[in-house]
């Protein structure tokens, strides 16, 4: 079986080409957010996450030939660099702990809406593959690509937290 061609987009980002960067940038750069915003729960983290994942583009663009789905690869490498943000963030929060006294936990102030909270209850799996589906909008066979799981499996995982988000909602 032959690889189909590269598409147009694809060719010219692997050229270097600035305007199909800036076309692809546009095109994807908020949906990249809003996920990576889920995945972070840190603004300033999401639009780092975002920068970084047109940056590894830009500096691996030779291998963007052997790219299947463009969106689906963007976001891989977003859920790449997010993993890779979350254990750095979480190694830095471990020496901290080290380094300060516990804090009480009624100096704790912000508290999320009723959505944040059922969302941040999920699994992050489940949590994970909504961001992907609605801020996204990944098919599940691009959601399986990114993960790395099944459609099906993806799309279990789905329809079971929109479950858990209706009952905690409920």
């Amino acid at each position: 079986m032959t690889r189909p061609s590269a598409s147009p987009l694809v060719k010219a980002l692997a050229s270097g080409d600035s305007a199909a960067y800036a076309a692809l940038y546009d095109r994807w750069a908020r949906s990249l957010l809003r996920v990576a915003r889920v995945m972070l729960k840190s603004d300033t983290d999401a639009e780092d996450a975002v920068q970084d994942v047109f940056l590894q583009l830009a500096r691996r663009r030779d291998l963007l030939s052997q790219v299947r789905d463009l969106d689906a690869y963007l976001f891989a490498i977003l859920r790449h660099t997010a993993g890779r943000m979350a254990q750095t963030r979480r190694n830095e929060q471990q020496r901290l702990r080290q380094l300060l006294p516990a804090v009480p936990r009624d100096a704790e102030i912000a508290l999320p809406d009723e959505l944040d909270t059922a969302l941040d209850a999920l699994p992050f799996e489940q949590r994970e593959v909504i961001a992907l589906k609605l801020d996204g909008n990944l098919t599940f066979a691009q959601i399986a690509e990114v993960l790395g799981i099944r459609p099906n499996t993806a799309a279990s995982r789905y329809r079971y937290a929109l479950a858990k988000l209706r009952q905690s909602l409920e």
